[in-house]
C-alpha cells in the first residue's frame, strides 16, 4: 500500500469520529538525504527541521548543500489545521522519509450504545505510521492505528475500516 492510500485509510477512520473544533494534524518524519530535506522545505516551508543540534523553519534552511548534508538525519515536524492541505502534501515527503507518521489526537469517539459504550474523549486518535510502529520502534511497511481506551478495543471494530491495515 502506498503512502497516499495509507493516509486515505486513516482519514476515513478519522471520519468516524467527532473532531474537536480547531483540531490539528501532526506530521513527523526523519529525512536521511539532503535532497529530501530540500524537497520537504519546499513542501512545508513553515515546518520545523531539526538536525545536528540545530533547528530551522523550512524557509530558513541552509542553502549550502555541504552544511545541509552535515545536519543529517533531519527530523521534520509540522502541525497544521486539518483543513490546511497538509495531508495532500504529506506523501511528497513521507514517501522518501526514513520513517514518518501523521497523527490526529484531538478526537472524540462517539457513543456506541449497542456495546454500552459512552463517548470517549481522553484516549481517542488515529495514527498512520510509515516504517515505524505506534511507539516509534522500527517496523516494516505502513500501519494505521486506532487509539481507544485500553478496555474498549471493541470500539475500534465498529469502524467502517479495519484498524489493522498493514502493507
Amino acid at each position: 500500500m502506498d503512502v497516499a492510500a495509507v493516509i486515505a485509510a486513516a482519514v476515513s477512520l478519522v471520519g468516524c469520529r467527532e473532531l474537536w473544533e480547531g483540531a490539528d494534524v501532526d506530521l513527523d518524519a526523519e529525512l536521511l538525504r539532503f535532497e529530501d530535506v530540500v524537497r520537504a522545505g519546499g513542501v512545508f516551508p513553515r515546518g520545523w527541521f531539526a538536525g545536528g543540534g540545530e533547528r530551522f523553519c523550512g524557509v530558513g534552511l541552509p542553502d549550502d548543500v555541504a552544511v545541509l548534508a552535515g545536519l543529517l538525519p533531519v527530523r521534520l515536524s509540522v502541525v497544521g489545521p486539518v483543513e490546511d492541505g497538509l495531508l495532500e502534501r504529506a506523501p511528497l515527503v513521507l514517501g522518501e522519509a526514513g520513517w514518518g507518521q501523521s497523527a490526529w489526537m484531538a478526537l472524540s469517539w462517539p457513543a456506541v450504545p449497542e456495546l454500552d459504550l459512552g463517548p470517549e474523549h481522553a484516549r481517542a486518535g488515529v495514527q498512520a505510521c510509515f516504517g515505524i510502529d505506534a511507539s516509534h520502534e522500527p517496523a516494516s511497511g505502513h500501519t494505521v492505528y486506532v487509539h481507544v481506551h485500553p478496555y474498549e478495543g471493541e470500539r475500534a471494530s465498529t469502524s467502517p475500516e479495519r484498524s489493522d491495515t498493514t502493507s
